[in-house]
């Protein structure tokens, strides 16, 4: 069984195909990143802040569940998250509420289900194994663990709204082989995707032209970028802007993505 110029034995592609990302299977996902390793990416040092937040007596949700406005805003003032400047925010939003703040939206949901933090008589607080990952120490276990929650647990299409059922989700494990293999130059979005995963047939027969390709830009490299694993830049300077985007691989990628096949 072959997949661009990777060729793969049927026992391979089984177990790439069900690898949870748990250690068992090809992808033995490092823990070894320092937080110097990760200081410069998006999620393991914003967690952090929303952890220390919720630490102790934790923080107030509102009547739906969600961060209060407060929190929000204090976290779109500390956060350093690629994408999401505050004056930009906040020019979108007189007020930022949960729900307009991707960020905020995205660790509340992930923390919860990583196990790191839990709601308790409408506060939600950190939880014993919250704060065991607190230290510096910790960070490169913090983001295998929310490197794999995201991936295995949490909704990819949560945060896009193509009306695409999810079809990378079960592959991620391929997906990422083949990104180790293949993406150490830039490479256009839509011409990474062909390369890097299966067809399915909601990708080859879509609803709208670009739907298979933004959702794996949604789904998939977003949050590989948002993890420094992945970095993004325009074509050229002065490029249409609707032009697919380049992606490659980073440093931290092959070091926090080991393979055994």
């Amino acid at each position: 069984m072959s997949t661009g110029l990777v060729q793969f034995t049927e026992a391979q592609m089984t177990a790439l195909i069900h690898d949870e990302l748990d250690g068992a299977g090809p992808c033995r996902l490092s823990e070894a990143l320092s937080f110097a390793d990760l200081a410069a990416t998006s999620v393991v040092p914003n967690a952090r802040i929303l952890m220390a937040e919720l630490d102790g007596a934790g923080a107030k949700l509102t009547a739906k569940g969600n961060l209060n406005r407060k929190l929000v805003e204090f976290l779109v003032d500390r956060f350093q998250w690629q994408g999401y400047d505050p004056a930009d925010v906040r020019h979108m939003n007189k007020v930022v509420n949960e729900q307009d703040y991707t960020p905020a939206l995205y660790l509340h949901a992930v923390l919860r289900l990583a196990g790191l933090a839990r709601t308790e008589k409408g506060f939600i607080k950190l939880t014993k194994k919250g704060k065991a990952l607190l230290a510096d120490d910790a960070a490169g276990r913090l983001q295998a663990i929310l490197f794999t929650t995201t991936f295995t647990r949490y909704n990819p299409a949560y945060l896009d709204r193509y009306d695409l059922k999810e079809f990378f989700a079960w592959q991620i494990s391929l997906i990422l082989y083949l990104i180790g293999q293949f993406c150490d130059d830039w490479r256009p979005e839509d011409a990474l995707m062909r390369s890097v995963s299966m067809p399915s047939d909601e990708a080859l027969n879509p609803r709208w032209p670009g739907q298979p390709v933004g959702a794996f830009k949604a789904r998939v490299l977003r949050y590989l970028c948002w993890f420094g694993l992945m970095e993004e830049k325009q074509a050229a300077a002065n490029d249409d802007w609707r032009q697919p985007k380049l992606f490659r691989k980073t440093a931290l990628y092959d070091r926090m993505l080991p393979f055994k096949i």
